[in-house]
């Protein structure tokens, strides 16, 4: 792509008069610079390693001294909006399906797109980190994304992922955890999805035109993310043990896995732990601004499910985990 067209496309401003005129792709990630790439910018200490490693280009915000005349350096007034002009400017010569999606289907698109042929491009929360992935973008990618506001932006030609309704019958509900159904005669044994998701994973399932499910992809879901615990706090086997926690670092579906975990699970004390107060809970929440006191927390509180909000999964098992290994220790 010449130099010269980028410029007009992101409105920027030549800081020198290169040798070079052209660019074999863009990257943000000073890591995959390859020979002939162009290198925006983010981190001034990365345009150095950029330039070592064979960058044509620099797109930047702020100033920085021009160290190599041979390759372009381009002012810009914000990357983020320059990142945006460069996205719609490679996506405008396709004819792609462009989709906005609520959250749930989101997750489970990214959870189950690897077991299909579609191409589908899910876009990131941060727009520098899908810029690389142009490269392996044709006419028959799917992309998608829950920020209407980022897409439009970006390919304003989209529609809706949830235009159709489903018909989902014989639905039995094993646990909080598992529901058994049939969708077009085909009978679903006891999938690791919780009764409110199910139409949302159906309509995905149907999307991805999926012949044959892995039930085990499943557990790679943000979902209703669980753990089930014994007496002494310790991780067992999922299923094993009427003592649980549930985790959720999507706000826009809190509210409405509490109210399905309060209306389910009535022959329980349930506990909510949180990392800053949230108004719609109740007022008896436990605001835990130390993920590492959790352990803590858990034993001095009777509960048999506990609903925690603002934390990531992973530092929950590793705490959980931590203690459980130096036991063994002894």
């Amino acid at each position: 792509m010449k130099i010269s067209s980028i410029i007009d496309i992101i409105d920027g401003k030549l800081l020198n008069s290169p040798s070079i005129s052209f660019i074999y792709s863009f990257k943000t990630d000073v890591s995959k610079v390859k020979e002939g790439d162009l290198f925006i910018a983010y981190n001034l200490d990365d345009i150095h390693i950029a330039i070592q490693k064979g960058a044509f280009a620099i797109i930047l915000a702020n100033i920085y001294p021009i160290t190599d005349n041979e390759i372009a350096w381009i002012k810009v007034e914000n990357l983020n909006t320059s990142i945006i002009k460069l996205i719609r400017y490679k996506l405008a010569h396709f004819n792609l399906n462009a989709f906005y999606s609520n959250d749930i289907s989101c997750e489970f698109l990214k959870t189950l797109s690897s077991i299909s042929n579609k191409n589908i491009k899910i876009l990131p929360k941060n727009l520098k980190n899908f810029i690389s992935t142009l490269e392996n973008v044709d006419d028959k990618t799917f992309l998608i994304s829950n920020d209407d506001k980022i897409l439009n932006k970006i390919y304003p030609n989209n529609t809706s992922f949830e235009n159709e309704n489903f018909i989902i019958s014989n639905i039995l509900e094993h646990s909080l955890f598992e529901t058994s159904f049939t969708f077009k005669d085909k009978y679903f044994q006891r999938v690791k999805i919780p009764s409110i998701y199910i139409e949302s994973f159906i309509r995905v399932y149907e999307f991805l035109n999926i012949s044959e499910l892995d039930d085990s992809k499943l557990k790679n879901s943000n979902l209703f993310k669980t753990v089930f615990l014994d007496k002494s706090l310790n991780i067992v086997e999922f299923g094993k043990s009427d003592k649980f926690l549930i985790s959720s670092n999507n706000i826009s579906l809190v509210e409405k896995e509490v109210d399905y975990l309060k209306s389910k699970f009535t022959y329980g004390k349930i506990i909510y732990i949180t990392s800053s107060y949230i108004d719609f809970l109740p007022k008896e929440q436990i605001v835990l601004k130390d993920i590492s006191e959790l352990r803590n927390t858990l034993k001095n509180n009777s509960f048999n499910a506990s609903y925690l909000v603002g934390f990531e999964f992973k530092e929950i098992n590793q705490i959980l985990s931590k203690e459980e290994k130096e036991l063994t220790l002894f």
